[in-house]
């Protein structure tokens, strides 16, 4: 019998749908009276306690039901009620539409086996029950254990969003519009290793909105997940929403790799109970819409929103409004800006190293990307656009960034330290600039011999000493100083000297360029030096260049909490 019970209820059951009459109660409400099972409306609330969610599909006058219900105290244990005379498998349908479920997670429950047929055919995955039968044993089945909820967390995200469509429906405004009104909160939660159990339900029991179907079931899956997560470069992030409806707790959760050639997703997963919100979609803009297949089916496209400005990324729900969103920032840098960007807000400007088409390496931590003529004759050279891969155009989007930005954050060690720094001087005016080569780039280059000899005819290397290059840096920090606006203030990273095999073989010139920074911070308005050695724990470093995800984010916090006590203040 046990077995035979389990073969008909394979599936978690996220969803029991209750029939009312000789079902929940004995007897038909509009007949000849009903009474009660007090065995069925404790199996609700011990239901309830699991989590598992229970709704109401039954042929009655919707106004007389609901007295009986609360007059049974059990009513407000119910979410998405459909009591009408109309049929049941639509009916069944819609609801599971709404809650955002999938019908091979739902149980029906009905004395009348038609009814049971009708659900099935329009809903052919749904799990169907004879209430005529005892339905008791039914608690005992693996498939409806759920998990421990007795503060009934879960029943209130669902009455919050049975709220909303309710409203909405009542004010008839568009999806978007009512989205717009909703005031939807959303804030990224870094430290992802204080919550791995909500890490591992969100990857393991999500299925509709979970874009790449990865799991962390086993042990050996869940030491993969701890691995990746102490790789450098990996961003991770859990996803908690609130709007003015209501809290909905934490509903997704993300891991990426940031690259120079863009982000690598591995994770990308989210609870129902936020679809059609736009949050999936606003996380994905957020990670600057990396580019990667969705696993298996899902219930809504990745890029289902263009773009999503109804959501607000804040840092506390109860802070004044302080939202990172509202920072502009400015980023100009090498590569660990890509990881720092990440907890520094979605409205950036980002001058990061990425591939041109060729593949090959710009850089635009260099001090001629600060420093030369902004002549649209620049990008006609092809000196310019193969040998440094940045053109006017960019260093007219630098300026305007600069000027605009409401937080400029320079990482500038690379433009002193390379010594591959060349001029290049043509017949046309204007057509002269100063450039930073990096090191693989020239690399390529000269592995052709047309190219290596173009180049050898067009640029001139200079070798400046670690004082001209000292002063070419501080030169473009005088630069994003001049543009910025008085209350923009300049976060500067520096560079470690204890850490890491290059800082030390060669501690001092990382000494040199450290000193430069903090005598341009202390002289300079507004501008902050941040002391990476001072700052980050000898762990948080996998090289002198590069740091763990902890080490980035303490980077961002940083710099947030200086700007968020500005804002205070």
């Amino acid at each position: 019998m046990a077995h035979a019970l389990s073969a008909s209820i394979p599936n978690q059951v996220k969803l029991v749908v209750w029939d009312l009459d000789e079902t929940l109660w004995n007897g038909t409400l509009s007949e000849e009276g009903i009474s009660s099972v007090e065995a069925h409306l404790q199996m609700v609330r011990d239901l309830v306690d699991r989590g598992i969610m229970c709704s109401i599909c039954s042929k009655n006058d919707f106004e007389d039901a609901k007295a009986a219900l609360v007059d049974l105290d059990i009513w407000d244990y119910f979410v998405f009620p459909h009591i009408a005379w109309s049929p049941k498998g639509q009916a069944i349908k819609a609801m599971i539409a709404a809650m955002g479920l999938r019908d091979e997670n739902v149980l029906f429950l009905d004395d009348n086996h038609l009814n049971l047929e009708e659900a099935q055919f329009f809903n052919p995955n749904v799990m169907v029950f004879d209430a005529n039968q005892d339905i008791l044993p039914l608690m005992d089945l693996p498939t409806l254990a759920g998990k421990d909820d007795k503060s009934h967390s879960r029943l209130k995200q669902y009455k919050v969003m049975e709220e909303k469509q309710v409203e909405q429906a009542e004010t008839g405004l568009s999806n978007i519009d009512f989205l717009r009104q909703s005031e939807i909160r959303v804030k990224v939660i870094t430290d992802v290793e204080d919550q791995m159990d909500r890490v591992y339900e969100i990857l393991n029991r999500t299925n509709q909105l979970n874009y790449t179907k990865k799991r962390a079931n086993t042990p050996a899956e869940k030491a993969q997940l701890q691995t990746l997560l102490n790789t450098a470069g990996v961003h991770a992030g859990l996803i908690e929403v609130q709007d003015r409806y209501g809290d909905y707790g934490v509903v997704g959760f993300f891991c990426v790799s940031a690259k120079y050639s863009g982000n690598v997703v591995h994770h990308l997963a989210f609870s129902c109970r936020t679809l059609n919100m736009g949050v999936e979609q606003w996380v994905w803009q957020f990670l600057n819409k990396p580019d990667f297949k969705t696993v298996g089916g899902v219930a809504n496209p990745i890029d289902a929103h263009e773009n999503v400005d109804w959501i607000q990324d804040v840092k506390d729900f109860d802070a004044p409004e302080t939202a990172r969103q509202q920072q502009h920032l400015c980023l100009v840098g090498g590569c660990d800006l890509l990881q720092v960007s990440f907890y520094c807000g979605t409205d950036r400007d980002e001058f990061v190293n990425k591939p041109d088409d060729n593949g090959m390496l710009v850089r635009f931590d260099d001090v001629g990307f600060f420093l030369n003529q902004r002549d649209p004759v620049l990008n006609r050279l092809f000196t310019q656009k193969n040998f440094i891969g940045y053109g006017s155009d960019d260093m007219v989007a630098l300026d305007k960034s600069l000027a605009s930005s409401d937080l400029i954050l320079l990482s500038m060690y690379f433009s002193f330290a390379n010594d591959l720094l060349f001029q290049y001087r043509g017949k046309e005016p204007g057509s002269e600039f100063l450039g930073s080569v990096p090191p693989r780039r020239f690399q390529q280059l000269m592995r052709d011999q047309k190219t290596a000899m173009r180049f050898a005819k067009s640029m001139q290397h200079r070798p400046y000493d670690i004082h001209d290059r000292l002063d070419l840096t501080h030169r473009c920090f005088q630069v994003a100083d001049v543009l910025r606006r008085a209350d923009a203030p300049i976060f500067i990273i520096g560079t470690t000297v204890r850490h890491g095999p290059q800082a030390e073989r060669n501690p001092k010139p990382r000494i040199a360029f450290n000193d430069m920074c903090r005598k341009f911070c202390a002289e300079t308005h507004n501008a902050h030096f941040i002391d990476i050695d001072t700052l980050l724990t000898p762990a948080e470093f996998t090289d002198s260049d590069h740091y763990s995800r902890t080490g980035y984010f303490k980077i961002a916090d940083f710099v947030n909490s200086h700007t968020m006590m500005k804002i205070a203040a």
